[in-house]
């Protein structure tokens, strides 16, 4: 085995290399009808898209067909955002960021289609499960330990959730669709975290120590609001797919419609003003952008890096400051093969715990070149646990616990490595989301102001999907042109 120690994991060189392989990952729409730009839209307008990342492609592309001039300042200098591809050798890719698709997003199926890219089909998750000292396999839960209530035994974990979101009054449905939540639901689901709603219909404790084995130990404590649109695609949709060659092919394809003349890369906005007729935008190496629309997709974590004049008003500044930013780490693992099939676990996740390594996904599935795929996701405490250990080996710390609490599942490691991203200047956080209490920001993002739109997946509630990105980039194309669509007929 080898353990690769350069930063994260991974050079910048390979980075790079990784994106040019790659040429050869929310919410619902405003609950009132979106406001309108200042600017006129009967008329081409120039408009300045900030960052290259899925919303900000998705918001250029569809007004760049209505014949507006788009121009995209990305700070970064590469295409993608949080769709990070990487190689592995062997012809492989993980993933840093958006790791999967899943058919119940048209949006992303449509744009897949449009540009006729290759796909991989993953396993869900059927996982080995560790909790409280306890071991046993999903696939065999006659034999569960936990002291689930009788009508939880006998019964997935995807199958007691969805009986206990019906009793809620919620379904893996209704909650994707765009114009979820409506003014009452937004009210009752604010103050609450999940717990809170699963309890009173029945949950056990047991069953939310599974639950979050399952979708990650901060699930039972998030406000429900926000955790309820990514329940919903884990538990109510079974088909996983990835893109062949890695999933940052869709943004460089969008790109690349969109033409690379009009994506400025290593650009960092530090300047938005729009007091006069037309906006400024000053970057951090002295150039200088004017429009008349601003498409703003720069995360709110580090908004506070920008200068803007007029000041932003009371309501923005507040949901800058107060929005949730997860940390999450990957620690990334190349096996000989997938010895985990042989053991009959596999999927998203593949196994799920209270342990530090928390939860691991194989993101293998039909990938040729025969070996194993797949990354620890770390958030909270297993997260800081990680990013605190000396960089040299804290990749390999995970592995080596998780190897001896679970023996021979990996088999043989042929390579080791780490991604944080709390660690990446230009986000220092990986998923935006609401707090308890802080349902007020879904109006306040879908607001523009002034001639400052705003997308991004964090600006819904399905943040962190690449469906909740493209929904909203959508969202800020169509305030400033109503006629703005999507691509490949997609709504």
């Amino acid at each position: 085995m080898t353990t690769d120690t350069s930063p994260r994991g991974f050079s910048r060189r390979a980075l790079l290399a990784g994106t040019a392989a790659t040429l050869g990952a929310l919410a619902a729409p405003p609950l009132a009808a979106p406001a309108r730009a200042q600017a006129r839209t009967d008329r081409p307008i120039e408009v300045l898209v900030l960052g290259a990342g899925m919303s900000g492609l998705t918001a250029a592309l569809a007004l760049q067909r209505r014949g507006h001039k788009v121009t995209v300042i990305e700070r970064q200098g590469r295409i993608g955002g949080r769709l990070l591809s990487l190689p592995l050798g062997d012809g492989m890719f993980t993933e840093a960021g958006g790791g999967h698709f899943r058919s119940d997003m048209p949006l992303v199926l449509n744009y897949v289609r449009h540009f006729n890219l290759p796909l991989l089909s993953l396993n869900d998750g059927l996982p080995v499960y560790m909790v409280d000292g306890k071991t046993a396999k999903s696939a065999d839960i006659t034999n569960w330990p936990w002291d689930l209530t009788s009508e939880e035994r006998n019964v997935t974990v995807s199958a007691n959730l969805n009986r206990y979101l019906f009793r809620a009054g919620l379904d893996t449905n209704t909650v994707l669709s765009p114009d979820w939540p409506d003014e009452d639901l937004l009210d009752r689901l604010d103050d609450i975290t999940l717990e809170d709603l699963l309890r009173p219909v029945g949950a056990s404790p047991a069953f939310l120590k599974l639950l979050a084995a399952n979708a990650g130990l901060f699930t039972p404590y998030a406000q429900t609001l926000s955790i309820i649109p990514d329940l919903a695609y884990h538990f109510g949709d079974q088909n996983v797919f990835r893109i062949q060659g890695g999933n940052n092919r869709l943004p460089m394809a969008m790109a690349n419609a969109l033409g690379r003349s009009n994506i400025v890369l290593d650009a960092q906005v530090v300047r938005i003003d729009q007091t006069g007729p037309r906006i400024r935008v000053g970057t951090k190496d002295g150039k200088e952008f004017t429009g008349d629309a601003i498409v703003s997709t720069i995360p709110f974590s580090v908004m506070d890096e920008v200068e803007v004049t007029p000041a932003w008003s009371a309501g923005k500044a507040r949901m800058f400051a107060e929005m949730e930013w997860d940390k999450t780490v990957k620690v990334i693992v190349k096996t000989r093969e997938p010895t985990w099939l042989a053991h009959n676990v596999r999927g998203w996740p593949m196994a799920g715990g209270d342990r530090p390594w928390e939860r691991f996904i194989d993101i293998t599935g039909n990938e040729p070149g025969g070996h194993g795929s797949g990354f620890f996701y770390l958030n909270g405490e297993n997260a800081d646990r990680v990013l605190a250990a000396p960089r040299e080996v804290r990749a390999q710390q995970v592995v080596d616990i998780f190897q001896q609490d679970l023996p021979g599942l990996l088999g043989d490691v042929v390579s080791v490595s780490d991604f944080a991203w709390s660690e990446q200047p230009w986000i220092r956080g990986s998923f935006g989301s609401t707090p308890v209490g802080g349902g007020w920001m879904v109006k306040e993002w879908t607001a523009p102001e002034g001639r400052i739109h705003f997308a991004g997946d964090f600006t819904t509630l399905k943040t962190g999907w690449v469906e909740g990105a493209i929904e909203s980039g959508l969202r800020a194309a169509r305030q400033i042109d109503p006629e703005a669509r999507p691509l490949s007929g997609a709504r």
